[in-house]
């Protein structure tokens, strides 16, 4: 899922760090940072900063140098919306980075892989569902909350894979037998991990989503 196991030859690391520091600098700009002007909304994106870092220190090595793990970007990205979990994405990078002991060849190419690209899945398809299907609490927590997470988690495996492949840091041979599949069933981990936890926040603290509007999604439907 990532590159921080695996060192990136110059033109890739040179490549994918430039990249990955416009998007992300984009992203910081455009940024709502008023909405963390609330105390506790603060605190929330704070904490899941951090627990993007955990979720992608915990991983698994199906092959040498290869690693998968959740993302819990596009949990982020429901939070907060897309600019700030892109954000929130960056300093989550860098934990990984330094609890590892990785080189830096690999952060820009894993910023890209592990955040931007399901955060932009993610959030594409929650802005879709929303133009689309009927605004209620259920469609919320299973298109954007469940369906939409999955979907995103077994892109950025198809393009993990991919970009292993092209890189050279892994034989397509090793990548289709020995990551992909895992990868692809574990997407249905992020999303049950994420629709569960969005269902819990709809009801419980509907204030850490940002992207979940009461006035939209409980107004009563209007009556021909």
């Amino acid at each position: 899922m990532d590159f921080l196991a695996t060192p990136l030859s110059g033109p890739w690391a040179i490549a994918t760090s430039a990249v990955a520091l416009f998007l992300c600098v984009r992203g910081v700009r455009r940024a709502p940072w008023a909405l963390l002007a609330d105390g506790f909304r603060l605190h929330g994106w704070l904490g899941a900063s951090l627990g993007v870092a955990l979720a992608w220190i915990l991983s698994a090595k199906p092959l040498p140098g290869l690693s998968l793990h959740l993302l819990a970007t596009p949990l982020v990205a429901l939070m907060f919306g897309r600019d700030l979990a892109l954000a929130a994405a960056a300093p989550a990078v860098l934990a990984a980075w330094l609890w590892r002991g990785s080189e830096w060849s690999g952060l820009g190419a894993t910023w890209l892989l592990a955040a931007w690209l399901p955060i932009t899945i993610a959030d594409g398809l929650r802005r879709l569902a929303d133009s689309r299907l009927p605004r209620n609490p259920f469609t919320f927590i299973f298109l954007p909350g469940f369906f939409a997470p999955g979907i995103a988690f077994a892109a950025t495996v198809a393009a993990a894979t991919l970009a292993h492949a092209a890189a050279g840091t892994a034989s397509w041979s090793r990548l289709s037998d020995g990551f992909l599949p895992y990868g692809l069933l574990l997407s249905w981990g992020e999303a049950f991990l994420t629709g569960l936890l969005t269902a819990i926040f709809v009801v419980y603290e509907p204030r850490w989503m940002a992207t979940f509007d009461d006035a939209r999604y409980l107004a009563k439907p209007k009556r021909p």
